[in-house]
């Protein structure tokens, strides 16, 4: 007896990468919802078994904090920390403006 498909995709582009994308009614009826980690697990026959890990991973989100005051002692811990600001994209970049203006 051979297996029947519950659901057939294709796979494709996304960003720099390649994945499928899985419909709203197949994680419902799978019960995964959006940002639940999933095991890939392959089989012996190079089947391929998706299985939902049951804890859910939510990304965590530090609270904003809005006030002036207290931005130096953030920026002294994040330094502390090894927390490096992002290096700046549009270093060493000029235009016509910024040459004759600055």
């Amino acid at each position: 007896m051979e297996d029947r498909p519950l659901y057939t995709t294709t796979v494709r582009k996304i960003g720099n990468s390649n994945g499928v994308l899985l419909s709203k009614a197949l994680l419902k009826k799978l019960k995964i919802e959006n940002g639940q980690a999933i095991d890939f697990i392959l089989n012996d026959d190079n089947t391929l078994v998706l299985k939902p890990v049951k804890k859910i991973i939510k990304p965590k989100r530090n609270k904003l904090n809005l006030s002036l005051a207290s931005w130096d002692k953030q920026f002294k811990q994040a330094i502390q920390n090894k927390e490096l600001p992002e290096k700046d994209i549009f270093e060493g970049l000029t235009n016509k403006f910024d040459e004759n203006e600055w």
